[in-house]
Parts: structure tokens; C-alpha cells; sequence
């Protein structure tokens, strides 16, 4: 029943009674729900522009073309929870980006590839003569301005994205019982998307951000207590 416990994906309540288990262990006070909230979500935030690629750093030599660290399929599968894909509407030849985008992965216009263009590029493009913008040809193109991508052929309505989107905040969230302690309300709180190798990372991550140290066998330690304890 431990090891359930240890290898069981977190919940926010989880992370959260895990922390304060640890800074009453090191004595080091106590962690508020509010102090929970701004330290976990900032350092996924961390953990997940890390993985991300920070300044997309070339990853073959001093040479190399710029690859994002996302372009890995380790890395990527770390990041699986947060790759999503859409249909963005076109209107005159612009689309905007979902609100919770973060970095491209492709677009498909009916099944086809788009291809990226830089702004110094839309011109020769459009009097390509052996590749122009066509809708009958299946040859897309896309450049972006600000938070819309603007297509090549502009009379295309649609595009499927694939993308990263952003982590939502986690959140712990809570009623007051008759003595105004609080109590955890799991249907108002945000859970953490992460896997759950990845949630470990980040809780350790926060507790280092808090100056409590810990060892491995904390965890399961915390575990048992959850066991004898209920809580």
C-alpha cells in the first residue's frame, strides 16, 4: 500500500500536505496555502521553460541549426500533458493563437504542411513560380505578427495547430469549518498536470525555494504517515 502510495500521481492536496510534513520535520515553520500557491506554480513554470528551451540552444555543435530542447523525445514526453492540437478560424488570410499557446509545433492546412516563412520572404513567395501560395496545389505558407499568424493563400479559412500550451496554476483551495480552520475542498482546487515524475521534481524544486532539506526516504515516510494517519 505504500509503494501505491509513492507511485500514485499527486493531487494538489498531496503536494501541499507533503510540504508542510517536510517543514515541520525541519522545523522551518509553517507554509501557507497562499505561499504554496506562488512558490509550486513559479517553479513549474521553471521546470517548464527548461524543458521547453529556453533560447532554443543549438544541440549539434557551435554550427548546428537552433533546435528547441523540446525537439527530443525524452524531453518531449515530459512535456506530453501540455502538447495539444486545434482548428484555428482564418479570416482574411490572419488566425490567432489559442490563449494558452506557448510554442509551435505544426500547422496542416487539409492535411498539408505549412511552411514558415520571414517577413523578407512573403514577396519572393508570392511570385514564386514554381511553388506560389495555392490552395489547388495544397502549398501553404505562414509568418507570424504579434498573436496571429497571417496564411499564404489569405483565402484559406482554417489551419489545424499543434502546440504547447501553458500549465495552469495549480491552486488548493478550501472552506472554513465551525472553528475557522481551513479545510481542503477538492472540487474547487486545480490539480497539477504533470506527470507524476515531474510533480516530484517541482515539490522538490519549492521545498529547496523554502530552505527545508530532505531525503529520499522522506517520501516514504510521508506515506506512511498518510497511511496511519488518514490524512
Amino acid at each position: 500500500m505504500g509503494f501505491y502510495f509513492f507511485y500514485m500521481a499527486w493531487d494538489v492536496n498531496t503536494i501541499y500536505g507533503y510540504m508542510r510534513f517536510l517543514v515541520r520535520k525541519n522545523q522551518s515553520g509553517s507554509i501557507s496555502s497562499t505561499e504554496f500557491f506562488y512558490a509550486w506554480n513559479s517553479e513549474q513554470m521553471d521546470l517548464f521553460q527548461d524543458l521547453k528551451g529556453r533560447f532554443q540552444a543549438r544541440n549539434n555543435g557551435k554550427e548546428g541549426i537552433n533546435t528547441g530542447l523540446i525537439e527530443n523525445e525524452r524531453i518531449e514526453l515530459k512535456l506530453s500533458p501540455f502538447i495539444k492540437t486545434t482548428t484555428i478560424a482564418i479570416a482574411a488570410g490572419l488566425g490567432t493563437r489559442p490563449t494558452d499557446f506557448s510554442y509551435l509545433l505544426a500547422f496542416r492546412i487539409g492535411g498539408y504542411d505549412v511552411k514558415h516563412i520571414n517577413k523578407n520572404q512573403i514577396a519572393t513567395v508570392n511570385d514564386n513560380v514554381i511553388d506560389p501560395p495555392s490552395v489547388a496545389n495544397n502549398c501553404y505558407y505562414y509568418t507570424p505578427y504579434g498573436s496571429q499568424y497571417k496564411f499564404f493563400p489569405t483565402t484559406v479559412t482554417s489551419a489545424d495547430i499543434d502546440y504547447l500550451g501553458v500549465p495552469t496554476d495549480v491552486n488548493w483551495a478550501y472552506s472554513l469549518d465551525g472553528s475557522g480552520r481551513q479545510v481542503y475542498d477538492a472540487g474547487a482546487s486545480v490539480q497539477p498536470q504533470w506527470n507524476q515524475e515531474e510533480i516530484i521534481e517541482i515539490t522538490e524544486r519549492t521545498l529547496k525555494k523554502f530552505g527545508v532539506s530532505y531525503k529520499n526516504g522522506d517520501m516514504a515516510q510521508y506515506g506512511n504517515s498518510v497511511i496511519q494517519s488518514g490524512n
